[in-house]
């Protein structure tokens, strides 16, 4: 008997107004060339991040001013499969909450990474084509005020999420209370890569290893003020930190039950 292909799957964009075809093809390992990768720190309460990071082999990481809560924001030239040539993947916009952890079990470094937002209407494939869920749930305004600084803001449809930054070039920010150099900053956020995340059912987390395929570095961005808002409470930015041009994939490990 002849093999019948299966149908794509089609995702309509009612802002372009356009029919996107995706192949029904296994999705494991996602591929993205990052123009800028953005991370806005603030100090939240401990109850918030127990309550975020949901596994109970997980323990937040704790630094000397309190516990840190991120908002990790990524702007992708290119994203695709890992059987779709990178260049042709579309460009997008996201963003996920982030929390430092180890793994109780083992000591080893990892991440719980919440919900994963894109301004991407095509990241609705990737649960039906078995890679965790993203949200093509987030809006992005990127502009310059009337005296040419640079703003942006990140906020999702479902009100879980805020983020408001300006750039204020004439004033000096007192260095963050989080973390005393970029290099302490570095080591803090860049030694685990394994992360976890929600599942599709209770007490079950996504596992996703992060690879970058690229040695670049975190700067400072301390001409950079605003606030972050959550369902969880609303803080003042302790610290921002950028780094640009990078190669990373994202592959998903599996499920774990906790």
């Amino acid at each position: 008997m002849m093999k019948t292909e299966m149908e794509p799957i089609r995702i309509h964009d009612p802002v372009a107004d356009r029919t996107w075809e995706v192949p029904r093809r296994k999705v494991t390992s996602l591929l993205a060339e990052v123009s800028e990768r953005w991370v806005a720190n603030v100090i939240v309460p401990e109850a918030v991040v127990r309550t975020l990071v949901r596994p109970d082999f997980l323990e937040p990481i704790r630094v000397s001013a309190g516990y840190v809560l991120s908002l990790c924001a990524i702007f992708m030239k290119h994203a695709a499969p890992e059987w779709a040539p990178l260049r042709m993947g579309p460009s997008s916009r996201n963003c996920a909450l982030r929390v430092a952890c180890f793994d109780t079990r083992d000591r080893t470094p990892a991440v719980w990474v919440d919900h994963r937002y894109s301004d991407s209407i095509l990241v609705e494939a990737l649960a039906k084509l078995g890679f965790p869920e993203v949200h093509a749930k987030l809006k992005v305004n990127l502009e310059r005020d009337f005296e040419g600084h640079r703003r942006f803001s990140m906020a999702t449809d479902d009100n879980l999420l805020d983020l408001n930054l300006l750039e204020y070039p004439g004033v000096q920010r007192v260095r963050g209370r989080a973390f005393q150099s970029t290099e302490a900053f570095e080591d803090y956020f860049t030694s685990g890569i394994r992360s976890y995340g929600p599942g599709t059912t209770p007490n079950v987390s996504t596992i996703v290893d992060l690879h970058k395929r690229s040695d670049n570095h975190f700067e400072a961005m301390d001409r950079y003020f605003g606030f972050l808002r959550t369902a969880w409470g609303n803080w003042k930015i302790d610290s921002v930190y950028r780094t640009r041009n990078g190669l990373y994939e994202w592959r998903y490990e599996g499920d774990v039950a906790y």
